[in-house]
């Protein structure tokens, strides 16, 4: 935001103002904070974390015995409601659940409460931005009540999920696709197109092409 509009706001909205200035000084306080220790809990779990990521609030991390987790370069992930203002239910999550499973992130990717849990394979490639409560994950739980096998989940570069979706095993989204919010989606959807619903469905092409 400009200088100018700053002074504007200060002199026509002094309250609102001092808020926004003091809550940003917050924001950036509580994110030096937290991004410090979360890298340092990830260090120890034997994650692989890029240059630059940012991480706002505390994640959940757990990598299985002989398993991979990688996070890119300029990733964010946010796990707290004060960067959030559509409401954050739980903190992020990442979790590898059996040996030789793969969590790959690219670069620039950004996460609101989400959990990501792999026991085969789950890869988000760049700058793939996914809204709040959403949850991606390769597998059925509780084998108990009905064995199944997992199955690879594969995001291609510039999808955009929205909030409250449910990405299943499986399922492939391609490149510069949006995924509305609320959806569920248990088979492929292919690149430059817009799908919503339960399950999810297309419902529109994009006209612009994912530029790498």
């Amino acid at each position: 935001m400009k200088a100018s509009l700053h002074k504007r706001y200060l002199l026509e909205d002094p309250k609102g103002e001092t808020c926004f200035l003091l809550t940003k000084l917050l924001k950036l306080i509580y994110y030096s904070i937290t991004t410090f220790t979360q890298k340092i809990k990830m260090h120890f779990w034997g994650i692989e974390v890029g240059k630059n990521v940012k991480i706002c609030g505390n994640i959940l991390v757990s990598r299985f015995q002989n398993s991979t987790i990688k996070i890119g370069m300029n990733c964010k992930f946010i796990s707290s409601s004060m960067s959030n203002f559509r409401g954050i239910n739980h903190r992020c999550i990442i979790q590898t659940g059996d040996e030789g499973a793969v969590i790959e992130i690219g670069d620039n990717c950004g996460f609101s409460g989400v959990s990501i849990v792999a026991n085969k394979l789950i890869k988000i490639s760049n700058n793939v931005m996914v809204g709040a409560n959403t949850i991606i994950g390769d597998r059925d739980d509780h084998p108990d009540r009905l064995h199944t096998e997992p199955s690879p989940i594969i995001i291609d570069e510039g999808v955009f999920i929205g909030m409250n979706c449910i990405v299943m095993k499986g399922v492939h989204i391609g490149a510069n696709s949006i995924i509305g919010a609320g959806s569920i989606v248990t088979k492929d959807i292919p690149e430059n197109v817009v799908a919503v619903g339960n399950p999810c469905k297309v419902v529109k092409e994009i006209n612009k092409k994912y530029e790498k």
